[in-house]
C-alpha cells in the first residue's frame, strides 16, 4: 500500500512539473509576441518622427540659413526634444523590454507626443515662410510694376519671373538647404539691381508724390487721360529717360 501512495505522488509530481513547463512556455511565448508587437510600433512609430523631423528640418534650414531669420523658441525646443528621443540606443529600447511591456509601450507614447510637437512647430514654421512669401512676392509685383512703364526690359523681366518662381516653391521646396541659398543668393542679387519699390524709383528720379501715383495708375490701367496730370507730373515723367522712351500720348 505504501508503495502504490508513493507512486501515486510520484505521478502527480510528474504532472505538476508538466503542467508548470507549460505555463511558462506558455507566457514566455505571450510575453516574446507582446514584446514584437511592441517594437513594431515603435519602429513605425519612429519612421514617421523621423519623415516629420526630415520636412522640419529643411523648413528650417530655408528660414534660417536661406532668409536668414532667427529660430523661433518653440520650434528649437521641438527639434531638441526630437532629437534626443531618436538618439535612444538599442540597447535602451532592449532594456525598456519588461514583463509588463509597460516602460516600451510608455516610450512609443513620447515618441507619437513628439512628431505631433514636431508637427506643430512645422506648421509655426509655415507660417513664417508664408509671410516673407507674401512680402517677397509684393516686392516682385511692384518691380514688375515698374518695369511695366520703363520699358520691360527682358533680362529684367526674366530675373522678376525666376525670382518670383522661387517664392512660391519655398513652401515646397527641391533639393537641399544648401542648393536652394546659393539659388537664392544669385536671384537676391540680380533683383537688387532693379528698380524694386516706388519709394526707391521715386528717390532715384526725385519724383513728387502725385507723380508717383499717376505712375501707379498708369502701370495698373495703361493709360491715363491727360486731363488728370498736373503740369508737375507731365514734366516729371519726361525728365525720366526710361519714361520718356516708353510714355505715348494720345490726342
Amino acid at each position: 500500500m505504501a508503495i502504490q501512495t508513493t507512486a501515486l505522488e510520484s505521478k502527480l509530481d510528474s504532472l505538476e512539473q508538466k503542467a508548470d513547463q507549460y505555463d511558462t512556455r506558455t507566457n514566455t511565448a505571450a510575453r516574446v509576441n507582446k514584446a514584437e508587437e511592441h517594437l513594431t510600433e515603435l519602429n513605425q512609430a519612429l519612421n514617421k518622427l523621423e519623415d516629420s523631423l526630415d520636412v522640419f528640418e529643411q523648413q528650417v534650414g530655408i528660414l534660417t540659413e536661406v532668409f536668414g531669420r532667427s529660430l523661433p523658441s518653440k520650434a528649437t525646443s521641438a527639434r531638441d526634444k526630437a532629437r534626443s528621443i531618436t538618439g535612444v540606443s538599442q540597447d535602451d529600447v532592449l532594456d525598456m523590454i519588461d514583463e509588463s511591456g509597460q516602460s516600451l509601450s510608455n516610450h512609443i507614447d513620447e515618441i507619437r507626443e513628439t512628431r505631433e510637437d514636431v508637427n506643430d512647430a512645422r506648421r509655426f514654421i509655415n507660417e513664417h515662410l508664408k509671410e516673407i512669401q507674401r512680402r517677397q512676392l509684393d516686392d516682385a509685383n511692384t518691380a514688375e510694376s515698374i518695369q511695366k512703364i520703363v520699358g520691360e526690359d527682358p533680362d529684367a523681366m526674366g530675373t522678376i519671373s525666376r525670382y518670383r518662381s522661387f517664392v512660391r516653391s519655398i513652401l515646397n521646396p527641391n533639393g537641399s538647404v544648401s542648393s536652394l541659398k546659393s539659388q537664392w543668393r544669385g536671384l537676391e542679387k540680380a533683383f537688387e539691381n532693379l528698380d524694386t519699390d516706388w519709394k526707391g524709383f521715386q528717390r532715384r528720379h526725385s519724383l513728387s508724390d502725385q507723380t508717383i501715383e499717376d505712375l501707379k495708375t498708369l502701370s495698373e490701367e495703361g493709360q491715363v487721360d491727360l486731363d488728370d496730370l498736373s503740369d508737375t507730373s507731365v514734366n516729371e515723367m519726361l525728365n525720366v529717360p526710361e519714361l520718356r522712351s516708353t510714355i505715348k500720348v494720345s490726342l
